[in-house]
């Protein structure tokens, strides 16, 4: 069959290759970002929402058009990607592309974002669609779309359910995932796309989950960044820090930032800020043949060293160093078959919740100690700890109960993030 390289305008748009991102754009204008919505698929089915002209031009010139108002489906084969009508014969593609093509839905205004376009996996998306090989041979789908419209589904998903009184906590949200954005932007360049739509960067979410008081903090925020040295800051943020942030270097192998120190999560005369967040203080309690699993089953992993004997017996656990802010910084456990030593930056994934190995740990806040049983011998390890995540920058559990005081997103941000200039770009 002739090989097709299609262009589709207001359906299907052709480019050469998974460029990552559009161009940068200058401060004065919203930029757009490529969102990695789905990887490694073997095919790709989407609905237009509405009636979509599909027009593609040949090699030899010739432009086609047809009408398109049911689902599309795209799907490898060999060297060229198929598109293909979900109720048509395979025998009689819509399109065919050659790898490594990009296949686009939608034309540049749908960038814009302004309302869904696509249906896929059951759920209405915004922006522009593409699809494309991945390095791994396997197929990604990514949408295109407006800082602004991103941010749409970012920020119910991230600060959860707000009334009136919490709309601070919103705003303040919502200018921290637009200046993590920003100082991300591109950070998955090499998948071909700008960042993750789940929590490894920020979950983004369908039209489905967005919700009217978070797209009101998006909209009264519009443009405004925290900045430090004139650039975007790397504004983290995290679920409950239990009572103190944590620096960034504690949590990650990167540089101190200004803007990203340990700080009491509380204001003069005031409890914790974060101490009605149901993970502000927990516990956990493992067996010491469990805990010895966990060390066995994800420490090389992590590159902990394992004895040459394996983990052995387990006979004693301590904390060997604190980091700044009181996490653990390197836990020391002492085995029959000799000694591992487990870094802050293992620590939550090696130590994976009792019960649930697929759960890591809730945060390096916490105690730890061995109880024995009537021979002496390590029966049970117990964790008393506080918070959940990294614990770096903006706690969203505390950024609530600000609002719920009275603060303002500015004093929120400049409480977690100290020294950041808030500023409006665009």
């Amino acid at each position: 069959m002739t090989s097709v390289r299609t262009a589709l305008a207001l359906a299907l748009t052709l480019t050469l290759g998974p460029a990552a991102s559009a161009a940068a754009q200058p401060a004065t204008r919203e930029p757009v970002f490529d969102i990695g919505l789905a990887v490694d698929l073997d095919s790709v089915t989407v609905e237009p929402v509405g009636d979509l002209s599909l027009a593609w031009r040949a090699v030899d010139g010739n432009e086609r058009a047809l009408s398109l108002n049911e689902p599309l489906r795209v799907r490898r084969s060999g060297t060229q990607l198929l598109v293909e009508g979900v109720g048509r014969p395979r025998a009689v593609p819509l399109a065919i592309l050659e790898v490594p093509d990009t296949l686009w839905l939608g034309d540049a205004s749908d960038e814009a974002g302004k309302g869904p376009r696509f249906l896929w996996n059951g759920k209405h998306w915004r922006g522009r669609f593409k699809v494309f090989v991945n390095p791994r041979g396997k197929l990604t789908l990514a949408t295109r779309l407006s800082l602004e419209s991103y941010l749409l589904g970012v920020v119910p998903g991230e600060i959860g359910a707000l009334r009136d009184s919490l709309l601070e906590a919103g705003r303040a949200q919502a200018v921290a995932a637009r200046s993590y954005s920003l100082f991300y932007r591109g950070r998955r360049g090499p998948e071909g796309f700008d960042l993750y739509a789940t929590v490894e960067d920020q979950l983004y979410s369908p039209v489905e989950s967005e919700r009217p008081l978070a797209t009101k903090c998006v909209e009264t925020t519009r443009g405004m960044v925290a900045l430090a040295d004139g650039a975007p800051i790397r504004a983290n943020y995290c679920s409950t820090c239990g009572g103190v942030s944590a620096e960034v270097w504690e949590a990650w192998p990167a540089d101190a930032r200004s803007y990203l120190r340990s700080v009491a999560d509380r204001g003069v005369g005031e409890g914790d800020h974060c101490a009605l967040s149901p993970q502000y203080r927990w516990r956990e309690e493992w067996t010491a043949a469990e805990f010895a699993g966990n060390l066995a089953r994800f420490g090389p992993a992590q590159k902990v060293a394992i004895p040459a004997g394996g983990v052995g017996e387990i006979q004693d656990v301590s904390v060997d160093a604190r980091s700044r802010s009181g996490r653990v910084w390197r836990l020391r456990v002492t085995t029959t078959t000799g000694e591992i030593v487990v870094p802050a930056y293992s620590l939550r994934q090696v130590l994976r919740r009792p019960g649930a190995p697929g759960s890591i740990l809730r945060s390096n806040l916490f105690k730890i100690a061995v109880r024995r049983d009537a021979n002496g011998r390590a029966g049970m390890i117990v964790a008393s700890g506080a918070g959940s995540g990294h614990g770096v920058g903006l706690c969203q559990t505390g950024a609530l109960a600000m609002a719920r005081g009275g603060a303002k997103a500015e004093t929120i941000l400049t409480h977690y993030y100290a020294g950041a200039d808030l500023r409006q770009l665009y």
